[in-house]
């Protein structure tokens, strides 16, 4: 599917049914959105800052592995949360985002979905979706939570390495879907479960477990 033309994310939308409340920016090119984030949170940016990135010249996910973008086909981007950093809120902060997209796919009508931990979320034992959380200490700690989501990509636009491994929306589907429609879905759910991660963090990191591929299974327990 050529990205020429594409249909870009409605940035008034997305600030208008955020949450947070925050102003969502959309970048056109960056490095990652991760990196953009880090540097806004250590500038001050407040809880529930959101940037969006159409295209990422060095994505990244968990252990460094390259994340590939393709302009306009999914969706790219990175949420700001302040809250403590300790061995009580890592679990739940590590397992909220996951939880939050496999069950937008769900609800999506896509059944085959799950977690591989961890914090990768599976269609039919395809990667559609990973999160990289990353995390700064100090005065004012905060996370920032990077989400890659494959939304209306076919098989050609990966990689030729890892066709065979990722999965989209639209592949899973049939359907060709608008990212900004899938983009606030998504907030939505973010939200909701970051309000579960703050109030019962246990709940969220049973829902997590409830969702795991078991290893060698291409569907959840």
């Amino acid at each position: 599917m050529p990205a020429e033309g594409f249909s870009r994310l409605d940035a008034g939308m997305l600030n208008e049914i955020s949450p947070w409340g925050v102003e969502v920016m959309v970048l056109e090119k960056t490095t990652s959105s991760n990196d953009e984030m880090l540097r806004m949170g250590e500038s001050g940016a407040p809880n529930g800052s959101l940037l969006f990135a159409e295209n990422q010249t060095a994505g990244r996910g968990q252990f460094r592995r390259p994340w590939a973008t393709v302009p306009g086909l999914g969706l790219s981007f990175s949420l700001l949360l302040r809250l403590e950093i300790n061995d009580a809120t890592i679990p739940s902060l590590s397992a909220f985002a996951a939880v939050s997209i496999a069950e937008i796919v769900k609800k999506l009508g896509i059944r085959e979905c799950g977690i591989k931990a961890p914090n990768d979320v599976l269609i039919g034992g395809r990667k559609v979706a990973g999160v990289l959380v990353e995390t700064r200490h100090g005065k004012s700690p905060f996370a920032v939570v990077g989400v890659g989501l494959n939304v209306n990509h076919e098989k050609s636009d990966f990689p030729v390495e890892l066709q065979e491994r990722s999965e989209s929306l639209a592949m899973a589907s049939g359907i060709f879907f608008d990212r900004t429609q899938v983009a606030s879905l998504l907030l939505k759910s973010l939200w909701q479960y970051e309000q579960l991660m703050r109030s019962t963090p246990e709940a969220v990191t049973d829902r997590f477990r409830e969702m795991l591929f078991p290893a060698g299974s291409l569907s959840p327990s």
